[in-house]
């Protein structure tokens, strides 16, 4: 899927002009709503299989969260870029699964297209509620902690940026990213999941 997802973004890269637009590469494989689903809970397996071996930190605020979304995008851009993407948002309370899309606009050097996976964990019930009704923006980048081990048993790639209501682990194909660089990131309910 990262391959295809990939060799989509650049496809629209060069027929947009490289303007930023990603359209609808990033989303989950199947033909019905019930493929789309399973697709999109195996990622998100996955994803939460990874941050937890990487960042052991990450499962005790899990256990503690309101609720938590996960999220695979493809980022792309040329000056001006862009990412979009799908993902599931799981209420703890009541362990409702809410089916979600994402996009953001951001600034970029160079030229670039990559697939990026997203763990959003919510302190907060209020802001929780808030991102699921789609009444939730991510409003730029927040640095990461980083800490490495010399030894000792320690462990290391362990990133998170955050503010007071949600921590975001934002993972690339290469590790842990030292910011969680979203832009102006929107989400949103997807009623066709």
């Amino acid at each position: 899927m990262q391959t295809r997802n990939i060799a989509c973004a650049l496809t629209l890269a060069g027929i947009a002009g490289l303007s930023g637009v990603v359209g609808g590469c990033a989303s989950p494989s199947g033909q019905t709503t019930s493929e789309r689903q399973a697709s999109t809970m195996l990622m998100r397996d996955q994803t939460l299989a990874r941050l937890e071996r990487e960042h052991p930190n990450a499962k005790t605020a899990l256990q503690a969260a309101a609720g938590y979304a996960v999220f695979q995008t493809i980022a792309m851009g040329a000056g001006i870029g862009g990412s979009n993407g799908f993902g599931v948002a799981e209420d703890h309370a009541t362990g409702k699964q809410t089916f979600m899309r994402m996009s953001s606009n951001s600034l970029n050097a160079g030229v670039s297209a990559q697939e990026n996976r997203l763990v959003l964990i919510f302190r907060d019930q209020a802001a929780f509620d808030r991102f699921v009704a789609g009444n939730w923006q991510w409003g730029g980048s927040a640095s990461a902690g980083v800490s490495t081990s010399t030894g000792g048993g320690g462990t290391g790639n362990q990133a998170g940026a955050s503010n007071d209501a949600v921590q975001v682990y934002q993972m690339t194909s290469s590790g842990f990213a030292l910011t969680a660089n979203l832009g102006a990131a929107r989400f949103w309910p997807d009623a066709n999941m």
